[in-house]
């Protein structure tokens, strides 16, 4: 595979993780379901704590997806052979972070219960 392919490859798969992001953002799920959505133990314990995981998590997928922009290009110059392998590595690195990220804000709002934390 040459290196341009690997650039375009890398491009078009974080492209796809911000069309992902964007989709949720503008078509959140309306109920709590196992399908579709930020889907964790904390995220289904009622319809507030679902919403907010939601919402909350499909900003950070944007901005993260925006994010990772950056490394195709960068890494055309420093290394292109490993382009695509290696930008399928930060992204999910960023996903996974979007997850411990969206559970500490969940843990901040919400007690264990699902009651919203009053400040």
């Amino acid at each position: 595979m040459s290196d341009l392919t690997n650039l375009y490859l890398a491009l078009g798969y974080c492209i796809f993780m911000l069309i992902l992001g964007l989709i949720l953002q503008k078509f959140p799920p309306k109920k709590i379901n196992h399908i579709y959505g930020y889907r964790t133990n904390r995220s289904m314990q009622n319809e507030n704590t679902w919403n907010t995981a939601n919402q909350y998590s499909s900003r950070l997928m944007v901005r993260m997806s925006l994010l990772s922009l950056i490394f195709p290009p960068l890494l055309y110059f420093i290394y292109p052979e490993y382009n695509f392998m290696i930008t399928i590595v930060v992204n999910t690195l960023l996903i996974v972070s979007i997850l411990w990220f969206t559970e500490n804000h969940l843990k901040s709002k919400f007690d264990t219960q699902g009651n919203r934390i009053e400040s």
